[in-house]
C-alpha cells in the first residue's frame, strides 16, 4: 500500500495545489505522512524535525546569504544533520527503533522549505489534511478491493 499511497500523494499534492495555491508541503510529504499515521511519533518527530530545520535556516540566514535553490538546499543538508543527531540521541536513550528509523532524509527538509515559504499553520495543517484525505481514500479503496 505504500507505492499507492506515495502515487496518489502526488496526485493528490498537485490538485490541492491547483484548488488552493496553498502547498500542502511539497508534492511527495503528504504520501509519507499518511504512511506514518499509524505511528503518530514518527509524525510528531518529522514535524519537529522540519521545524527545528526551519528555525536553524533562519538563524543562519542572519549570516548567510541564503536564498533560492541555496536555501533549499542548507533545507536538506541541515534537516540530515538533525535527522543523524536525532539516531544518536535515540540510540543512547533507548528508544524504539522505530521512533528514530522511518524519519525519512529528506521530507524534514522538504517541509522546513514549505513552511520557511508560506509559513507553519497553511503548510502543517494544509499537509495533515491532505494526508489524512488521501489515507482515508486508500484505505477505501484497500477495502472494496481496487488497491
Amino acid at each position: 500500500m505504500s507505492d499507492e499511497l506515495i502515487i496518489f500523494g502526488v496526485l493528490a499534492s498537485i490538485v490541492f495545489l491547483e484548488l488552493t495555491q496553498i502547498s500542502p508541503g511539497g508534492i511527495i510529504v503528504p504520501g509519507y505522512i499518511a504512511m506514518l499515521l499509524d505511528d503518530p511519533m514518527r509524525v510528531a518527530v518529522t514535524i519537529t524535525l522540519s521545524l527545528m530545520t526551519w528555525g536553524a535556516v533562519r538563524l543562519l540566514s542572519e549570516v548567510l546569504i541564503l536564498f533560492g535553490r541555496r536555501r533549499f538546499a542548507v533545507c536538506i543538508i541541515v534537516s540530515f544533520l538533525f535527522r543523524y543527531l536525532t539516531g544518536l540521541a535515540t540510540a543512547e536513550a533507548n528508544l524504539p527503533v522505530s521512533t528514530a528509523l522511518v524519519i525519512g532524509y529528506l521530507v524534514p527538509g522538504i517541509l522546513a522549505h514549505e513552511i520557511d515559504r508560506q509559513g507553519a499553520v497553511k503548510t502543517l495543517s494544509s499537509m495533515l489534511l491532505v494526508a489524512v484525505a488521501l489515507k482515508l481514500v486508500v484505505l477505501a479503496f484497500a477495502k472494496s478491493g481496487y488497491l
